[in-house]
Formats: C-alpha cells, structure tokens, sequence
C-alpha cells in the first residue's frame, strides 16, 4: 500500500521522560483515533507499530527516531526494516538537510528494492528540504520538522503557509504536520492544499494539557 485516503492522521507516540511507558496506552490511543475517523496512525518503533497493528486495520506509518544522528527520524535502513517487517504499511524519514550516517538515495533504493509496497513519507524542514528530495520519488511529503533544524528554528507552529508553498509549487501530495491544535487549524492546512493532517501532542499526550491547567491555578493555590 502506498495510498493514503485523505483525512486526519494520529500521531500515538511517547517520548523519554513521559509519565506513561506502558504499550496498551498508545494501542488504546490507536483504537480511539479510529473509532473517531481517523484515517492512519502514526507511531514510533516496531514494538508500538507490532502492537497496534493487532488492533487497527488503517494504515499505519512507522518510524523509528535515534538520536544519535542529528537527521533522527528512521535514519538507516536497519531502522526502516524494523518497522515494515512489525507492519507499518508507511515509512517516515528525517529528509532534513542535517547530517546522517546514510545518504538519502541509498536508504529510498534500500527500501525501494527490498519492500516496494511499503510508501515512503519524507519529513522535511522547509521548502529547499522538499525540493531536494523530490528527485528520490517519495510518497508523500510532510511538514513533521519545521522548527526543529538550525534553519528553522523557531516557534511559529504550526506553518500553514509552508503547507500551502509546497502544495502549490510540487506534485507530491503534502501532510501537514508540526503544533496543530485546533480544527481551525486542520481546516487551513485543508483549505492550502493538505492531503491529510497529522495531530498528536494536543490529543495523545494529555499530561501536558494537564499540566498547563495546573501551572495557571498555581498563583491562587
């Protein structure tokens, strides 16, 4: 499979440090996202893609982030393999122009010649990362790391206008990902140009709307 219908993706993930590391938390964030519409999920590692692919049947793209790169997103094909053979139907790569230990055109061919149902997602950074790119063939382009690189470092999330550029300028059909917390913002990145918005922190990471709660009482208490 290497189609996405378009609509709503959810990104179900934990990071280092967060409250819950238990996987029948994020499986159970999977079946709610689809059970509301959601059209695929999106998850980190082949345990967590193993484990919801037990339990949805939408697409699910999988990545595997390493922080011992600067470009950390699925940054070897070891990476890639390890969440295609646990079931991910998508695989998302950092497409960034940071430093990596593998160059781009190896890992696309790597995965291209040894799983050439499985889609490929470049996340990239700016409008030069999607450009650069496009000659490799990827599936689908996603804003995923628009203020996380050197060169775009910056709060401003999420970057509808980026979403509409790229739409407008490339042929690849782009997801809007990166600070999308509200429908009003889903409905612009449709209305630029979006194949499909992926939301994640916002809903599937509700301790830290918690905590917002509780930091702005804190002066009364």
């Amino acid at each position: 499979m290497r189609y996405l219908p378009r609509g709503i993706i959810i990104s179900c993930q934990l990071e280092p440090g967060d409250p819950i590391e238990d996987v029948s938390f994020v499986v159970n964030m999977a079946r709610a996202a689809v059970h509301a519409g959601a059209i695929a999920i999106r998850t980190n590692g082949p345990i967590h893609v193993e484990e919801i692919r037990k339990s949805v049947s939408v697409p699910i793209i999988g990545l595997v982030k390493d922080r011992n790169y600067e470009a950390f997103i699925t940054p070897t094909f070891d990476h890639a393999r390890s969440v295609i053979e646990a079931g991910a139907s998508f695989v998302a790569i950092d497409c960034t122009r940071r430093q990596r230990p593998v160059p781009l055109n190896i890992l696309f061919e790597s995965i291209r010649r040894n799983f050439p149902e499985v889609g490929i997602i470049a996340d990239i950074a700016d409008e030069i990362d999607a450009r650069n790119i496009l000659p490799l063939g990827p599936d689908y382009l996603a804003t995923t790391l628009y203020g996380y690189t050197p060169y775009t470092n910056d709060d401003n999330l999420p970057n509808i206008a980026l979403v509409g550029k790229i739409a407008a300028k490339f042929d690849v059909p782009v997801i809007a990902e990166g600070g999308y917390t509200t429908p009003q913002q889903v409905e612009l990145a449709f209305q630029v140009g979006a194949h499909a918005v992926v939301i994640g922190t916002a809903i599937t990471r509700p301790w830290l709307t918690i905590k917002k709660f509780v930091e702005r009482v804190k002066p009364y208490l």
